[in-house]
């Protein structure tokens, strides 16, 4: 048997943003609804190099493929010269579980997956008359989910916080988007926030989110990592990817262990997508912690559409 290897070039031509956002609906809709196979992710941390690997596998009931991902980010890498992210998902056939390709995406298809998880709960759980969003990070992620939210919704305001100046900058000029560095205040300020640092630490006090209708957090994605302040949780609306994951290392458990809010508060992210929200006064927080259904569902779709 020969295993095909499938490079980003290829990837690229038919990972549309239609494909991978249908992908990843359907994947957390389908969470939610228990059509899913979900085992706990493994994590490995590298803290002399700044970096970390995840593996995360995961199906959907019914789908012709299942897929085991390993993404890596190095957040030293910059000053080597070579991207943050990197990684691969295997493919493999759900009737017969023999592999059939490896998607060699370069860790592309986990940003991807995660920029479209992030902004189609920002944009469900966000007012739909808020067109400013404030970025506490200035990696590819902060970059990515205000491009991927502004494909669901006109933003008029994108206002980004990094604890280097310079970087915050870059981001900015990147953007195709009235985008402006802005102070940690104003940018955690705004009517929706979303953080994207690897932070251990809370980015800001619960009081910076002031102004805030909407926060999503997608950072924290491994113990011990912390964005948001866990009384910020406290009277929210809480809404998770998945319920353990986010309980075991999300910032809804830190609060949870923090005492701030019980642990059965949340709601799942594919509920919320599946049946919209009810909007009441008060903040909604979202806490994505990376499905690797996800990864299968876009990993299937993407490897279907080669197959043509």
């Amino acid at each position: 048997m020969t295993l095909s290897i499938v490079d980003l070039t290829e990837i690229r031509a038919v990972a549309t943003e239609e494909l991978v956002f249908t992908a990843v609906r359907d994947a957390l809709v389908a969470h939610a609804e228990g059509r899913t196979q979900l085992p706990p992710p493994i994590a490995l941390v590298f803290p002399e190099a700044g970096g970390d690997c995840h593996v995360k596998a995961g199906q959907l009931a019914g789908a012709p493929y299942f897929g085991v991902k390993v993404a890596t980010g190095f957040y030293r890498n910059a000053e080597r010269g070579l991207p943050s992210n990197s990684g691969l998902i295997l493919v493999l056939d759900a009737t017969t579980g023999v592999p059939a390709a490896v998607l060699a995406d370069e860790g592309w298809l986990t940003a991807w997956r995660t920029a479209a998880a992030g902004a189609l709960v920002t944009h469900a759980l966000t007012p739909p008359d808020v067109d400013e969003v404030g970025v506490l990070g200035t990696g590819l992620q902060a970059r990515l989910q205000v491009e991927w939210l502004h494909a669901l919704r006109p933003l008029a305001r994108v206002r980004i916080w990094g604890r280097r100046a310079e970087a915050a900058r870059r981001v900015c000029d990147e953007l195709s988007l009235a985008a402006r560095p802005a102070t940690l205040e104003e940018a955690a300020g705004s009517a929706c926030v979303i953080t994207a640092t690897p932070s251990t630490t809370p980015l800001a006090p619960a009081s910076a989110f002031a102004g805030a209708l909407h926060v999503t957090g997608i950072g924290t994605d491994l113990p011990g990592k912390g964005e948001l302040p866990p009384s910020l949780f406290s009277g929210a609306v809480v809404v998770t990817d998945d319920h353990a994951q986010c309980l075991d290392h999300g910032d809804f458990g830190n609060a949870v262990r923090a005492g701030v809010v019980g642990s059965e508060v949340d709601v799942p992210a594919g509920v919320v997508l599946r049946d919209g929200v009810d909007r009441q006064a008060g903040l909604t927080i979202a806490d994505l912690t990376g499905l690797g259904v996800a990864d299968a569902a876009v990993a299937s779709a993407v490897f279907t559409a080669l197959s043509r």
